[in-house]
């Protein structure tokens, strides 16, 4: 028995010394390969069948396979290092090249780019770009995409004066085509496109360009200053501030150099308590109104880009606080008129007496601000203006819609023909016209800047409107800064 014992004991000792001696195989060594595959004139094959097989050995065999894409290219992952036949098969399963590889064991030299002399249908495929107006967009990025979940840019180009972007040589395949937007900087538009036989083989964009026909726009308002808002000239407030004149006023920014006496214009603010049924020329119609008030730019000038200003008298930006009044604006950049005691232009409108140029909403924040009926600013060239003289700029602000007496402009928020059906919508409230900007927060003295890009011809961006406080007590270094060079303010592009 002892001696059993110890042969099991040498067995195992044995045994052991044999296990820590034992080593895995090695396991054998995968690669991969990329591959392009072009026929001689570098076209792209799409859609052909690569097959790999041994070189010697296993014939008939195929270790790996791949369809190319759009772009002609394959891959392969799970390769040896060693040589292999890499044969092309077409959609008819007949073969049309093959080509001896020798896979490395340094994955980067496995870049394979293999031409076939064949014949490959392919296509001029066009992208045509226009505007609304039908006119050619030239200078735009166009890009050409695979459709794979992670696209891969195949090409790009400008179009050209007509227009055009043309992408020779471009194989059967469906693709993202991709438009960028005046910038060039990001996508305005995708569209999935396919390109073959019987097909149009073009592609036609209409990007929507927002022009506008006048030479001065609305640019920011301020309709409820804080404190009194439009006080007659020399009233004293109850702090004993001495009023200079009225606070409520527009901003303006000319897109040209204008001359006023030469071109007049003129601006007509809306206090619309009641619907009119004469629109911007109430006043004309009925003496006593004080639904609108007409202010005649007739003096002065003003130089492309330039922001200025028109309403209350005292030609401040934002009213006063206790004994201390706002910054006042020169009579050169501000046209100020003493609407409490002055008739409108052209007897459009009556003397304020106290009132104000524009309504003010309900609610102490922006929050919870709200307008029965809304109030509008327009501009006019030219200063005689009946219920038919459609305004070149126009804005109406408030929380819903209540009347439909208004003309309106070709702007960046209304338009006088339905965009998608094309009936005449020639009046605030018709149709899509039914843009309202923010009403301020009551008797906090806000701001509304409308913001926006615009050129000579027009708007690259729409304007929005950005509530802003402003008055001297909340903001006691208050200067005309803050609405014209700042955050949100509208921006001329000269181009």
């Amino acid at each position: 028995m002892k001696q059993k014992i110890v042969f099991i004991f040498f067995m195992a000792a044995v045994l052991l010394t044999a296990c820590d001696k034992f080593k895995d195989p090695a396991l054998p060594e995968i690669n991969d390969c990329s591959l392009t595959l072009t026929n001689n004139d570098g076209v792209p094959l799409s859609g052909v069948w690569l097959k790999v097989f041994y070189t010697d050995q296993k014939p008939g065999f195929v270790v790996d396979s791949t369809y190319t894409s759009v772009l002609g290219k394959g891959s392969f992952t799970s390769l040896e290092p060693r040589k292999y036949t890499l044969k092309a098969i077409d959609a008819n399963e007949n073969e049309i090249g093959s080509t001896e590889i020798i896979i490395e064991k340094d994955n980067s030299l496995n870049v394979i780019e293999w031409s076939i002399n064949v014949f490959v249908e392919n296509y001029d495929f066009d992208v045509l770009l226009k505007d609304n107006r039908q006119n050619p967009i030239a200078g735009r990025k166009v890009a050409l995409y695979t459709t794979d979940t992670n696209p891969v840019l195949i090409k790009e180009s400008l179009s050209d004066a007509q227009g055009k972007v043309t992408f020779p040589k471009t194989v059967v395949g469906t693709y993202n085509v991709y438009v960028y937007d005046d910038e060039n900087l990001s996508v305005f538009k995708q569209s999935v496109s396919s390109v073959g036989a019987g097909l149009s083989n073009s592609e036609s964009f209409m990007l929507r360009r927002i022009f506008h026909n006048t030479d001065i726009v609305i640019t920011g308002f301020l309709s409820d200053p804080k404190g009194s808002d439009s006080p007659n000239t020399g009233a004293v407030s109850g702090d004993g501030f001495v009023h200079p004149g009225q606070y409520e006023y527009v901003q303006l920014m000319a897109l040209k150099d204008i001359d006023f006496s030469e071109v007049n214009y003129s601006v007509i603010f809306t206090n619309t308590g009641t619907p009119t049924s004469t629109g911007w020329a109430d006043g004309i119609y009925t003496a006593t109104s004080k639904k609108v008030y007409q202010m005649n730019l007739e003096t002065g000038s003003v130089k492309k880009g330039q922001y200025f200003y028109v309403g209350g008298g005292s030609r401040m930006i934002c009213s006063y606080y206790q004994l201390l009044g706002s910054p006042q604006l020169d009579k050169s950049k501000f046209w100020g008129i003493d609407y409490s005691a002055t008739p409108g232009g052209n007897n459009n409108g009556a003397a304020k007496a106290g009132g104000g140029l524009l309504g003010n909403g309900s609610g102490t924040s922006q929050a919870t601000v709200t307008k029965s009926n809304p109030d509008g600013i327009a501009v006019f060239k030219g200063t005689h203006v009946d219920e038919n003289t459609v305004p070149v700029d126009a804005i109406f602000f408030g929380t819903k819609i209540t009347f439909q007496a208004y003309q309106i402009p070709d702007n960046d928020v209304y338009e006088r023909s339905n965009p998608v059906t094309g009936e005449p919508q020639t009046l605030f409230g018709q149709g899509t016209n039914t843009f309202l900007f923010p009403v301020p927060a009551t008797d906090v003295g806000v701001f509304i800047k409308l913001g926006g890009q615009v050129t000579p011809t027009e708007w690259l961006v729409p304007r929005s409107g950005t509530p802003f406080v402003f008055n001297m007590k909340d903001l006691p270094g208050a200067s005309v800064a803050d609405i014209e060079n700042s955050t949100d303010c509208t921006v001329f592009v000269d181009k």
